[in-house]
């Protein structure tokens, strides 16, 4: 429910974002479709498939120079609240430097990390707690 939520949420953003231009809409919907980055069990590293992920990010955000987005950090459940906030914050954080390591400006993206407290899965298992690992990449200016 709640990773319909965010994809909801998303989704509105997306609409709202790119009432005027039709053809950004729907480029921003194509690349954003697949606006998160999962990660491994207590770490903030880029996998090849989220850097796939995130170069198209980069070149549709270089392409609309002027949109910024938000990149949301999580965590599973397991682990302390202190840490899985540090360890979202770091999600986002790597998530950010990669894309301004891709030509995007930096004053561009924004990073917030909620921990465990958005979970993606109900399922308090290992493949519910797959989808929780995730950064989210939300446009936030039109």
């Amino acid at each position: 429910m709640k990773k319909t939520m965010t994809v909801l949420a998303a989704a509105v953003l997306a609409v709202t974002g790119c009432a005027r231009t039709a053809t950004k809409c729907e480029a921003f919907k194509e690349v954003f479709k697949q606006n998160q980055a999962y990660f491994a069990t207590n770490k903030a590293d880029l996998t090849p498939e989220t850097k796939q992920v995130l170069d198209k990010q980069a070149q549709w955000l270089k392409s609309n120079p002027e949109k910024k987005i938000i990149v949301k950090g999580y965590t599973d459940p397991r682990g302390a609240a202190e840490h899985n906030m540090r360890l979202g914050q770091k999600r986002a954080q790597a998530v950010k430097d990669y894309l301004v390591q891709s030509g995007v400006d930096a004053n561009r993206v924004s990073v917030v990390s909620f921990g465990e407290t958005d979970l993606a899965s109900t399922k308090n298992t290992h493949d519910g707690w797959i989808e929780d690992r995730r950064t989210v990449s939300v446009i936030v200016t039109e």
